[in-house]
């Protein structure tokens, strides 16, 4: 369906059009074009005059453009249309797009007159050469993937009843970490736009040259956020889904990242890896404070046999975790796998991280059950994950040197600690981490279960004797 047709575009248009909006536009538009006229001597006029052009197109695209992008879904909450629009007949989809290209219209129009601008000023003036039409086409790509990305932040600061709560902190990380994002390639896409620069960049092998690293980069956080955008309204808009959005969007994460690499399959293999565990320890904390009514919700589906129902319940640490357990399986068997270089198959670093964050996220998911029990579950999780990663491993060590820290904090020891030293000792320090974790996960897992029977499994036979 076009966009033309879209009932959401429809009505961000009539919400946010006006005809005065063209005149308000175009002359605050001229307004800061003139600053560079008054204030720059004529020698460094042509230079002052489309610098600034060029940055009213990315703060217009990416600044105010994410910044509309976000209140148009904020309003829904603070005006009680939200309701409204669950019983409306609009796919997720359909919003998605429809809230993207109409709530930011009025950035797009100080886009367009500074992109006119910038054409302008360097057919008029002989400058050096910069390629305008890479430089507007890369604001626009950004700017709608980072507009996309605050569209997320604000779905994710919501409570379970559509309204704002006290999160915003934590889901504004994933817009600020895609701000910072340029930074390993801006080198590159300056050379390339401003200097022409012949310099080899790769990517899986191929010379793309910075800017073919930035329109990937950029088609990446659009297409991330356009899936992440869709899962999250499927979700508001109550239409359910299997959980596979989450794994391939991290999957494609890992897919990018190991291409500027230049390492191979087995590149792809970590980087996915690692992306998943941090991906896994995001959404365990910021959902925390959900996980007692998604694992009650997975229980009465089980319970009944609608397994698909117990699936699309299922909080996201679990996926996540899974996939960087696979890709780190398969790192043992990849060609050339720097990890197994250095440290054997035995000691395979991702495993070890898996195997440390699976024991956090249990201990984190048996605090987030006892929720209406302690006055804070989140609180009560960090104090135990400060003793048991800082506090424990420290007093291992004043007692019985490496070898107690390693037993009682295996990854934090294996990387601080000596390989050398630890062969000394003997073979059989190789097989302590894997003990050590192992108890800790069934310790956990126990305890977990405990619990589990208590505040899901209990309050089911609660509710069916009621």
């Amino acid at each position: 369906m076009s966009a033309a047709r879209n009932p959401e575009f429809q009505r961000q248009l009539w919400l946010n059009w006006r005809p005065s909006l063209l005149a308000w536009s175009l002359g605050l538009s001229l307004l800061i074009l003139a600053m560079p006229l008054a204030l720059s001597s004529p020698k460094d006029l042509p230079g002052s005059l489309s610098m600034t052009a060029i940055a009213g197109v990315w703060v217009a695209a990416i600044v105010y453009g994410s910044v509309l992008a976000g209140r148009s879904l904020a309003e829904e909450a603070s005006q009680n249309t939200w309701d409204w629009q669950r019983l409306s007949a609009l796919s997720p989809w359909q919003m998605a797009w429809g809230k993207l290209l109409g709530a930011a219209l009025p950035a797009w129009l100080y886009v367009l007159w500074f992109a006119i601008a910038s054409a302008a000023i360097a057919t008029v003036w002989v400058m050096e050469p910069i390629q305008i039409h890479h430089t507007i086409g890369l604001a626009v790509l950004w700017g709608l993937g980072l507009q996309t990305w605050a569209m997320n932040s604000v779905l994710m600061s919501w409570g379970q009843q559509d309204r704002p709560v006290n999160r915003r902190r934590a889901a504004i990380l994933p817009l600020l970490l895609l701000f910072f994002i340029p930074g390993p390639f801006i080198s590159h896409v300056y050379r390339s736009v401003a200097e022409n620069s012949s310099n080899p960049v790769l990517w899986w092998g191929m010379d793309v040259g910075g800017l073919g690293l930035a329109y990937l980069a950029g088609a990446l956080v659009l297409g991330l956020g356009l899936l992440g955008l869709w899962r999250q309204l499927c979700t508001r808009l109550d239409v359910r889904t299997l959980p596979w959005a989450w794994p391939l969007g991290l999957a494609l994460t890992g897919f990018f990242s190991a291409g500027s690499l230049n390492m191979g399959i087995a590149a792809f293999f970590s980087s996915t890896a690692l992306i998943a565990l941090t991906g896994t320890a995001y959404v365990a904390l910021q959902h925390m404070d959900q996980h007692l009514r998604a694992w009650r919700q997975v229980q009465w589906s089980a319970s009944r046999q609608r397994w698909r129902e117990a699936l699309e319940a299922l909080p996201r640490w679990p996926v996540s975790l899974l996939l960087a357990f696979a890709m780190a399986l398969l790192l043992l068997f990849a060609p050339h796998s720097f990890e197994a270089a250095i440290s054997g198959q035995l000691n395979s670093l991702n495993l070890y991280l898996c195997l440390h964050l699976l024991r956090d996220c249990l201990l984190l998911t048996g605090f987030a059950l006892l929720a209406g029990k302690l006055k804070s579950p989140l609180a009560a999780f960090v104090i135990a994950w400060l003793i048991l990663n800082f506090a424990a491993p420290l007093l291992a060590y004043g007692v019985g040197g490496s070898t107690g820290a390693l037993i009682v904090q295996p990854v934090v020891a294996m990387w601080f600690g000596s390989t050398d030293a630890a062969e000394q000792v003997g073979a059989w320090v190789r097989y302590v981490p894997w003990v050590s974790l192992g108890l800790q996960i069934l310790v956990t897992l126990g305890w977990v279960v405990y619990v589990f029977k208590d505040r899901v499994l209990g309050f089911a036979r609660e509710h069916a004797a009621a």
